[in-house]
Order: C-alpha cells, then sequence, then structure tokens
C-alpha cells in the first residue's frame, strides 16, 4: 500500500512518520513494516519502550520474533544513544505518550527511513500524563493537536482506529547536503573526508579562528542534526595532530555527558585517520571521559568543574543550556572557548543565547559560524517539518509594534489550544524567557488541568505569560506521606517545605505557585511581569489563597525580579539540580498572617543556613546572589554581643597592611556574620558581594575575581573597605 512511498523517500532521502492509534496497533504496524521491507530489507532497526511497564516485553518479543537485530532502548536512558541513528524506529506508547522521548528518538531516524509510533489509545493510560492527573482529572489538549496536526502534514501517515490519513510527499522538494571541500585545505583531506556536508567541512576550515593570538571565541550554532559535535570532534583531532604544544589541556563540558559523547565519538574517528596514536581512558560504565595524544588530553568535565579547571581550551557543548551567568564565568575564566550551540530544538532558548553573542560580539574576538544543511536526511523533510510544527520547537514571541496600551486578561487551555497563531505566541514568549525548555512543557500546558493562563496584551499581541498552578490544602494523609519522603508530583512548595524543612502546617494552607513568568525579551524591564504579578494577587485575595510562590534555578536577575515584587525567600536546595544545572530557590508572598508567620521563620532558617554553611554547600554559588538572599531575609537572632577586641586590633592591622588575609579570617568573619544578623548599614554591593565570595564562601582572591567579574586586586581593595566600614559600624 505504502511500497511507493517508501520507494521515493529512499530516493529523495527523506522520511516518514506513522502514527498507529489503534485497538489492532500489531496487525497495523505489521502491515507498514511490511511494506517497508520490500524497500529496505535489511534495515538498522531502535525499539524505544519502557522496558518495566505492564507487557511492555511481551511486545516487544512478537517484533523480536518478526524481526532480526533490534537494538532496544529504555526511554528513561534514551539520552545515552543521543547521535545514534537508525533505519526503522519503533516506539511503544502503549504505556507512554512523552512528547520528549518521541522528539528524541525520532530525530536518530536517518533520510529514507521510517519512524512508527504506536498506541491502543494516547489518551488513556499513560505514565507521563497520568502524572498531571489531580482528584482524577487531566486533560488532552496536546494530544488531540499532536492527532490534528497529523492530518494536515504531509508525509505522516495517521492510522486513527480504522482510518487512515496520509498526503505524500514527493523527493522532488528535497534538497540532500551537498559536500564541497575547499580548494586549498588547510585542515588535511582525511578529515575533510570525513565530513557529510560543506556546512562541515566550513566548521573544520573556520575553527582555525581558534588558534590566533590572544583571547577568541568561537560560535557554532544550528538546528538539530547538523553535525556540529562530529565537526568538532573532528576539528579536536586536528589540533591534538598539529598544535599539541599550544593546546595541551583541552576541556569538554556540557549540561549532560551525553550531549557531548559524540565530540568523542569523531575525535577517536580523526585521531584514526590521521593515524595518531592515541589512549582511550573510560569510566565503568564504558564512558569516554578522557583522550590522550602523548602528553596532551581532552577530558570531559562537568559545567561545575569546569568552571575553575586550568587549560588551553574549553569546548561547551549545549551552552544555550547551561545558562548565561554560568557561560558568563567561563568565556572570562577561559582564553580559548568554543561554544556549540542548538538554537532550535529542546536542549536550550536559541533567541536568548543569540542575543548573548551578538552582545559578546563587542567585548571579544570572536567568529560564529552557522550550519543549515540537516546531514542524516535531506533538508525539507516532512517528519522535521511536523515535529517543529507540532512541538513548537521553533516557536517566537511575537513583534509588537505599538506598545502603549496594555491589558491583562485570563485565557483558559481550551481558548489557547483552538488558536495556534496564539498559542505559538504564548509559547514562544515562554520559550524565549526561559533557557531550559521542553517538549514535555507543551504537553503540560496543554494537559495540566488544575492550572491558570494569565496574558498580558499589547497591540492586539500576547507580551507576557503567567501559569499558576494551585498548590497546597493538603489532606492529613498526604501531609504525612511527603513528610515520610513519598513524592506529590502536583505540589512543588508545600512538597519541600514539608519534607527538607519539617513544617508539616504549611502543607494545610492554599497556595498557588506561578511556574512561569515571562515577558517578551525586547519588553522587558518596563514593568510588565510586576503587572500580571498584580493581577494574579489581585485574583488570589478575592479567592482566599494563602500564598502565591515561585520555585525557580537561582539567577541573580530572577531573584532580584521577585524580591522587588515583595517575594520573601523561604528556601535554597542543598543540592544542585544536574539538569537544570543550578538550586533551586524558593520565594513566597504571603497573603494571610499565618503564611507571614510561616514565611518570617522559613527565612530566617535560610539566613541562618547562608552564613554557616556558604563556604561548603554554597561554594560555587553566584556571591551575588547569596547577598541578595541574606539582605532579603529575617534573622532570628540578635548579635547585639561585645566584639572581641583582639578581632578589632586584628582587622585594624590588616588594614594598614601589617597582616595577611589569612591571619584576620575569622576576625573578619564575625564582622560579615554580625553585619548580615543585624544589617545596621546598607553596603554597596559589589562590596557584600566581594566579602561574601572571600569571607563566607572562601573563595581565593583569583576565583572571586572571576567570579565577579573583577580582578584580584579589585576584590582585595573592595573587602578591605568594605571590612573598615564593618568595624566602625559594629565596634
Amino acid at each position: 500500500m505504502f511500497e511507493g512511498y517508501f520507494e521515493d523517500a529512499l530516493k529523495g532521502y527523506y522520511r516518514h512518520l506513522v502514527i498507529v492509534n489503534s485497538k489492532d496497533y500489531i496487525n497495523k504496524v505489521f502491515t507498514i513494516i511490511d511494506d517497508f521491507l520490500k524497500i529496505n530489507p535489511r534495515p538498522k532497526i531502535i525499539y524505544g519502550f519502557h522496558p518495566w511497564a505492564y507487557k511492555a516485553k511481551d511486545r516487544l518479543k512478537l517484533f523480536k520474533d518478526r524481526l532480526s537485530d533490534i537494538i532496544d532502548i529504555d526511554y528513561s536512558n534514551s539520552e545515552k544513544f543521543l547521535g545514534q541513528s537508525a533505519d526503522l524506529i519503533i516506539l511503544d506508547s502503549v504505556n507512554d505518550f512523552r512528547p520528549n522521548y518521541i522528539a528524541r528518538l525520532i530525530d536518530m531516524v536517518k533520510g529514507g527511513g521510517l519512524a512508527i509510533i504506536y498506541s491502543d489509545n494516547i489518551l488513556e493510560n499513560k505514565l507521563y500524563r497520568n502524572s498531571l492527573t489531580r482528584k482524577g482529572i487531566v486533560k488532552d489538549l496536546f494530544e488531540r493537536r499532536f492527532i490534528l496536526e497529523a492530518k494536515k502534514h504531509r508525509g505522516i501517515i495517521l492510522i486513527n482506529g480504522d482510518e487512515i490519513s496520509f498526503i505524500p510527499y514527493s523527493s522532488a522538494e528535497t534538497h540532500r547536503a551537498f559536500k564541497k571541500i575547499p580548494k586549498y585545505p588547510r585542515i588535511p583531506l582525511v578529515l575533510h573526508e570525513l565530513c557529510l556536508s560543506s556546512d562541515q567541512n566550513k566548521v573544520l576550515e573556520e575553527s582555525l579562528f581558534i588558534t590566533g593570538e590572544g583571547k577568541r571565541v568561537v560560535v557554532i550554532t544550528a538546528a538539530r542534526g547538523r553535525g556540529k559535535s562530529a565537526s568538532i570532534g573532528l576539528f579536536l583531532a586536528y589540533l591534538l595532530y598539529k598544535y599539541q604544544e599550544k593546546f595541551n589541556n583541552i576541556i569538554i563540558t556540557s549540561p549532560t555527558y551525553y550531549s557531548s559523547q559524540e565530540i568523542f565519538n569523531f575525535l577517536i574517528k580523526g585521531l584514526e585517520a590521521l593515524k595518531v596514536k592515541f589512549k582511550k581512558i573510560t569510566s565503568r560504565d564504558g564512558k569516554i571521559m578522557k583522550i590522550k595524544v602523548g602528553e596532551s588530553r581532552v577530558k570531559w568535565l562537568s559545567p561545575d568543574l569546569a568552571k575553575n579547571e586550568d587549560g588551553d581550551l574549553i569546548i561547551i557543548d549545549e551552552a544555550a543550556a547551561i545558562g548565561l551567568e554560568n557561560l558568563d564565568y567561563l568565556i572570562r575564566a577561559w582564553n580559548k572557548v568554543i561554544l556549540v550551540s542548538t538554537i532550535h530544538g529542546y536542549e536550550g532558548s536559541g533567541k536568548a543565547f543569540l542575543k548573548y553573542i551578538n552582545k559578546l560580539k563587542n567585548s571579544v574576538l570572536l567568529k560564529h559560524i552557522k550550519m543549515e544543511y540537516p546531514i542524516r536526511y535531506a533538508k525539507g523533510d516532512p517528519v522535521e517539518k511536523y515535529l517543529y510544527d507540532v512541538l513548537l520547537l521553533d516557536a517566537e514571541a511575537p513583534e509588537i509594534n505599538d506598545f502603549s496600551e496594555m491589558s491583562i486578561s485570563e485565557v483558559t487551555q481550551e481558548e489557547l489550544f483552538a488558536n495556534d497563531a496564539l498559542l505559538k505566541n504564548v509559547y514562544g514568549i515562554l520559550v524565549e524567557a526561559h533557557y531550559r525548555n521542553s517538549p514535555d512543557d507543551l504537553m503540560l500546558l496543554g494537559d495540566m488541568a488544575f492550572q491558570r493562563i494569565i496574558i498580558a496584551w499589547s497591540d492586539n499581541k500576547p507580551i507576557g505569560v503567567a501559569q499558576i498552578v494551585y498548590e497546597g490544602e493538603l489532606e492529613e494523609s498526604q501531609i504525612l506521606d511527603i513528610s515520610n519522603g513519598i513524592k506529590n508530583e502536583g505540589n512543588l512548595i508545600p512538597h519541600r517545605i514539608i519534607k527538607y524543612m519539617r513544617l508539616l502546617e504549611f502543607g494545610r494552607l492554599k497556595g498557588w505557585r506561578i511556574m512561569r513568568i515571562a515577558v517578551s525579551p525586547e519588553h522587558q524591564g518596563k514593568g510588565i511581569g510586576s503587572k500580571i504579578i498584580n493581577e494574579i494577587i489581585n485574583k488570589a485575595k478575592d479567592e482566599k489563597v494563602d500564598w502565591l510562590g515561585a520555585s525557580f534555578i537561582a539567577d541573580y536577575s530572577v531573584l532580584k525580579f521577585w524580591i522587588k515584587n515583595q517575594f520573601i525567600p523561604i528556601y535554597l536546595s542543598s543540592i544542585k539540580n544536574e539538569g537544570l544545572n543550578g538550586y533551586s530557590v524558593i520565594v513566597i508572598r504571603p497573603l494571610s498572617e499565618k503564611a507571614k508567620e510561616i514565611a518570617i521563620n522559613l527565612s530566617s532558617l535560610l539566613k541562618d543556613k547562608l552564613l554557616r554553611t556558604s563556604h561548603q554547600v554554597y561554594f560555587n554559588l553566584n556571591p551575588l546572589i547569596i547577598v541578595q538572599l541574606l539582605r532579603n531575609t529575617y534573622s532570628n537572632q540578635i548579635a547585639d554581643y561585645q566584639t572581641p577586641q583582639i578581632y578589632l586590633e586584628k582587622i585594624k592591622a590588616y588594614l594598614d597592611g601589617k597582616l595577611p588575609y589569612n591571619s584576620v579570617a575569622e576576625a573578619s568573619h564575625y564582622f560579615v556574620m554580625k553585619h548580615f544578623l543585624v544589617h545596621k548599614i546598607d553596603l554597596e554591593e559589589d562590596l557584600e558581594a566581594s566579602l561574601v565570595a572571600r569571607v563566607l564562601q572562601g573563595k581565593s582572591w583569583y576565583h572571586a575575581g572571576l567570579m565577579l567579574g573583577l580582578s584580584s586586586k579589585e576584590v582585595e581593595k573592595k573587602v578591605k573597605q568594605a571590612l573598615a566600614k564593618l568595624i566602625q559600624t559594629y565596634n
């Protein structure tokens, strides 16, 4: 039935996607596969599923009995297989229909190949969707749009029950990546021959910019599937072949190890092509952690460890996903930097990153290399087009030409998903304002019922948006479960406060968590976000809500925004969220007396925790963030006890140059503690941040300077200025 279409896809190097949503899914899937096998009798096959889910292994056995050489992948570990490709991908969606898994695995299908998603009913009994359920209620707006878009897009075969929808695509419309090796290449020909497109050849040649004198940054951006990481892997092979002395110690970092594994794979291919001897060092579970060539090495480190590593070159893979604050630090710390990032897709927010790169051009020597052509399939591929449209991978905020009058109103999820242009604009604002996004976020927007959506409008277009989630009002059994370590997916803030702060009564209060609030990047700083919050506060008071809250990864500007709107910091996680690369902060604005009493108590505990553990738990946290937290939390103790005279004399001796800092560290710590507890004077923020970095966190002058964008001498000068003021005030 589809044999001719599959043959055309092979000719045009494009892909088909089949969605089977039927009780008779097995027979229908095998009918499709039989047609595909007539065109490609020996395909490489990847099968995605949850091996522990009900009857999942039984279904896998049915496929293994009919097909040979199936690579089965646990959805939960699918990130480990990034960079792999296959002719046929089969996704078992009987137990779980989750956008992140769909996007990640379909991306592995190469040109001429086929992806199949099969389910008995994508609207029922799905793990991720069930996690969005509260009191038995969950919506299905994402899934219905997924099916509707499949009917509209070419190259997508939808089998819904016994009904088949299919609009054919043609090989005449595709454009395969071509490879044109430069006429006079500076990189050895054997490496150019490993490239699959002219874009990759271009990256090899133009990345040589990094070998020039002085501080330099190379930026490589592209949509998914363009071969960015592979190109950099080949380039590193050349550096180890030609520039061993200059690039003796190279670090690769990324949000997770797996997003960088393709760099290592192609580094090895490049070294082998150049006939360079190397040593591969792996972890116990087989990860390539280091490549050594003579005395030179290429090593992977997490962003936190890479911050303070010394070396000749750092490659930051999926750079948009580690946060602009981390990028700033790394670019200050390293002399040679290569940034590799996806600008559309599900690793990070492209527009915010590109805006950052354009600003960076003003301060460092920078070369920006853009890649256009996919290498796994042809340009114009209909499956890529469908995934971009159905998952809004390239959604952008609307342009507001006439920002004057502004109104704020609430829209329902149904209204939002019924208007595709509005959905793209609203989701585009959320994507551009937050550096970590994933297709799961779109499903959450459509399916989670216990939420409210508030939109700010200007020029008849959305300019800002907030998502509110209902939390709290927990039953005693739920509170007890949380205190005993059982998760409660829909109550993030009560969960943290009950489990980690042991304050059970907080769970009884009624709260609204502002899960996301975002304003179009071009219109931030105009008070739009604050006006949205005021509207939410008015609604919350009308509905007798005890508290409003927010939880976010610690970021200086974000924290300042919430504090400006009179939210009180009450919690800072003790363990970094590795997926989001930061510590979670919780702030609340109490609206009832009981909530205020609890907020003051939690806030004072947070201040005490920061003063006691910044040298240990929060050593890598930005000192400016710690300053904002200390300034805006309450004190639960009075530090008006007598200052030891010896501490005063030691600080004076340090200020006069008679003693080094290490000899007065305990005296400095005493005065800094007293200052933040009593707060009789307002020091300038840069002075307080210097005190926090050197005295509370115990950073060296050098690393304190890196964090604050200052030289070592400038940091010590500010510490001395601050201590002089403190001993005058607290003597």
